[in-house]
């Protein structure tokens, strides 16, 4: 499931809902990510990802491929993408016990996304009145890339022309059923949801249970995280917030944060030795950290952010041209 969702994010912003999207989706859930793919399109971060991230052969030949063959325009029928963990039967979420479900609204033409999987033999099984498709095959016949074994454990169902649904074996049926009612569950706290909703440009949103994972330190005391990411016409946002099982570990988190910002500031005051971009760099993160607000009341602990979007681009840009490969002799 991991590869497929990896493979829909890159054909995605190879080509706005403000808030996020719960609807279809099960109650219960650990954990819910949002991405609205039309509202990061047209962003300023969005344009700066498309434009630096060069077309690798393999991407244009499953966006073919999409195009051809299931009658999807990458970047016109590729909406938002909502993706929900739910806790195994201990109640907890791990790596090796969890289930997932894969929200893609859009425009889909589900009669050719069938013809696809029947034409190409992909494994499937009937789930109701649908046909769900083995996701790994399908991800293979795609992308071109073996997928690795867990992916035989999610199955891909064209829902409605507007909705893909990937859910894991476990999960599957249950989020048929949620999809067929528009389930509206209240998936989220109150205060989250205001936050949510109050991101009128938002194109990334999270939630998690903190109470829900397994790995979580009981002595942080932890109880939800949210984030949401957006930008106006000067800056990139981002605002965090996390609550907690009292106002003490609440206050004492508050506290390791500002603590944490003072000394990043000072360790990033050291230019000595460094190379001009290195000096340039250094300066650039010094503005970050120091426009950092952090704040919050009783159980709740706060981080904001709004940085220069011109210069966020900047930062961006260096990111993804340090990661690429240089070209041999170089």
């Amino acid at each position: 499931m991991r590869r497929l969702l990896a493979l829909i994010l890159l054909l995605s912003v190879s080509s706005a809902q403000a808030e996020l999207n719960t609807e279809s989706l099960p109650a219960g859930a650990a954990g819910i990510v949002g991405m609205d793919l039309k509202a990061f399109q047209a962003s300023k971060v969005g344009q700066a990802f498309e434009k630096l991230g060069g077309v690798k052969a393999n991407q244009l030949e499953a966006t073919r491929k999409l195009s051809e063959q299931l009658g999807i325009d990458s970047k016109k029928d590729l909406h938002e993408i909502v993706i929900a963990v739910y806790p195994g039967a201990d109640g907890k979420v791990s790596e090796n016990d969890a289930s997932g479900i894969v929200l893609i609204r859009g425009k889909f033409l589900p009669a050719r996304i069938n013809a696809f999987g029947q034409a190409n033999n992909i494994p499937s099984k009937t789930a109701g009145k649908y046909q769900a498709w083995e996701a790994g095959a399908f991800i293979e016949k795609i992308s071109g890339e073996k997928p690795k074994d867990n992916a035989k454990d999610a199955y891909i169902v064209a829902h409605s022309d507007n909705l893909v649904i990937i859910a894991s074996t476990q999960f599957l049926e249950r989020a048929l059923a949620s999809a067929d009612r528009r389930e509206k569950s209240a998936l989220l706290p109150s205060n989250v949801a205001a936050q949510f909703a109050a991101a009128r440009a938002g194109w990334f949103t999270l939630y998690a249970d903190a109470t829900k994972m397994k790995d979580a330190k009981p002595e942080v005391g932890a109880e939800s995280l949210s984030l949401v990411l957006n930008e106006n016409a000067a800056d990139l946002r981002l605002a965090a917030a996390a609550g907690f099982v009292s106002e003490d570990k609440a206050s004492l988190m508050r506290k390791q944060l500002a603590g944490l910002q003072a000394m990043a500031t000072i360790g990033l005051m050291n230019a000595d030795g460094k190379s001009p971009e290195e000096k340039e760099n250094l300066t650039l993160l010094s503005e970050l950290v120091q426009k950092i607000r952090l704040g919050g009341e009783g159980k709740t602990a706060t981080l904001e952010l709004d940085f220069p979007i011109d210069k966020a681009v900047q930062a961006l840009t260096k990111a993804i041209e340090k990661s690429q490969p240089k070209p041999a002799g170089k």
